[in-house]
């Protein structure tokens, strides 16, 4: 793992850096490029919205969730980006739900029509969420997943998309690279490590996006909070290996208990064990 002080460039697989980079509204070009470059063909982005991140729950019952970034563009089509650094149970069943949720609250009180504009999801994976083992996957590192006919393929509108960005299957060195998307894989996975931007992605594109995340370019505000946002987030790191390692040699449960009583809140204890919640309310009463 890279120092702070020897760091050029930001980790955007880290969520301080991905928010340094993608949820910084100066920066929207970056992401409208990064869109463009994972999106199918006939969709692409000239203008997008910054939404807020905060979705409520349909009913007082129901928790609000807090996605990565939401934007939408000119026609209203929604786009979620998450950035997902750890495996999660069920994780490919939450970007339904989300995606779910922003889809229907598109569809105005009281109208009734259903003209709702497509969302778009894009997961940008730096862990293994899904069972690649057959051999069609090899080789592959984006997945689209959307609602059409099984027989015919037949897609009869867009509604909904999932589209899963698996930067740990990529493996290409730079100088096979050469689709734009294998130049974003590249770049997303090891941006971090780069002392400076290579050769081969010396274009309008790479070099909007490597300015974007030096971080001698933040502002002293901008270059402070990432800096304390990075030890946090890597203080939480060691805390979850350590977490993890306990869970295997104490079994899930007396972790859970540890870290309840250790001040952590109930929704990082599912997150780092795999527990429900109510498993944990159980477990420390």
């Amino acid at each position: 793992m890279e120092t702070l002080e020897k760091q050029r460039y930001v980790d955007i697989m880290s969520n301080s850096g991905f928010k340094a980079v993608f949820g910084d509204q100066e920066n929207k070009p970056v992401l409208i490029d990064f869109l463009n470059a994972v999106l199918p063909r006939g969709r692409k982005v000239k203008d997008l919205s910054y939404t807020t991140t905060e979705i409520e729950g349909i009913t007082s019952q129901n928790k609000s969730i807090k996605l990565d970034l939401r934007c939408e563009d000119e026609d209203g089509t929604s786009f979620i980006i998450e950035m997902q650094k750890y495996d999660q149970e069920n994780f490919f069943k939450r970007c339904v739900s989300y995606s779910s949720k922003v889809y229907d609250i598109k569809n105005t009180k009281g109208d009734r029509d259903y003209d709702i504009p497509p969302v778009y999801l894009i997961g940008i994976l730096a862990v293994d969420c899904f069972d690649r083992s057959s051999e069609w996957w090899r080789g592959r590192f984006i997945s689209d997943y959307t609602f059409r006919e099984k027989s015919t393929g037949e897609i009869v509108c867009e509604t909904i998309s999932l589209i899963f960005v698996e930067l740990k299957r990529f493996d290409k060195p730079l100088e096979e690279c050469k689709d734009i998307i294998d130049k974003w894989c590249y770049a997303l996975k090891y941006m971090s490590k780069l002392d400076e931007l290579p050769s081969e992605l010396q274009n309008r594109v790479f070099r909007k996006l490597f300015k974007a995340a030096e971080i001698a370019h933040f502002s002293t505000e901008k270059r402070n909070l990432y800096q304390h946002e990075m030890i946090t987030e890597r203080d939480e790191m060691n805390i979850r290996r350590t977490a993890e390692k306990r869970a295997r040699a104490e079994g899930k449960l007396e972790v859970a208990k540890k870290m309840i009583e250790n001040g952590m809140s109930i929704d990082d204890v599912v997150k780092f064990t795999g527990m429900s919640e109510e498993e944990i309310v159980l477990a420390v009463k």
